[in-house]
């Protein structure tokens, strides 16, 4: 068996927030990947989205719940979650801010998104996901999986 079947990443909001993690760092991928402008442009836009949509919804839906659990660890997870999130959204800003989105510049700050992006979504999948098994049944996650995605489909509509 898998180490991401051992944590349970097929099981409710886990799953589909390892989807999303997977989705945007293809995309990200993609916008590294290519030299023209206007595709950054176009495939950043959706990045972004994408990716603040996500942080808000896993953030009123998960990290929310974990705020008030008895453990520490899963509170301390949650609070630091927030952080990184509020980080992420501040670089991603600065980089949709700037206007030639093929200078090295530009892509220097892309490629550190990308390296903080993968580690926090390394933390998230294994110490988060941990934290969410410990405190929630395959129901609650089941629930939570369900209000993710109409949480995250208005903030992407808004």
């Amino acid at each position: 068996m898998a180490l991401k079947e051992l944590l349970g990443v097929r099981e409710g909001i886990l799953a589909d927030l390892h989807r999303d993690h997977e989705a945007v760092d293809k995309l990200l991928q993609r916008v590294l990947d290519s030299d023209d402008a206007a595709e950054r442009r176009e495939l950043f836009a959706r990045v972004r989205a994408e990716l603040k949509a996500h942080a808000e919804a896993e953030a009123r839906v998960l990290y929310r719940k974990l705020d008030k659990s008895d453990e520490e660890a899963s509170r301390l997870f949650a609070f630091e979650g927030d952080v990184e999130h509020e980080v992420l959204a501040e670089q991603l800003d600065k980089l949709w801010a700037m206007r030639d989105k093929t200078s090295e510049k530009w892509t220097a700050r892309a490629q550190v998104l990308q390296e903080v992006l993968r580690h926090h979504v390394k933390e998230e999948e294994s110490d988060g996901f941990e934290r969410a098994h410990a405190e929630f049944s395959k129901d609650e996650l089941n629930k939570m999986a369900e209000r993710f995605q109409r949480e995250k489909a208005k903030l992407l509509e808004g």
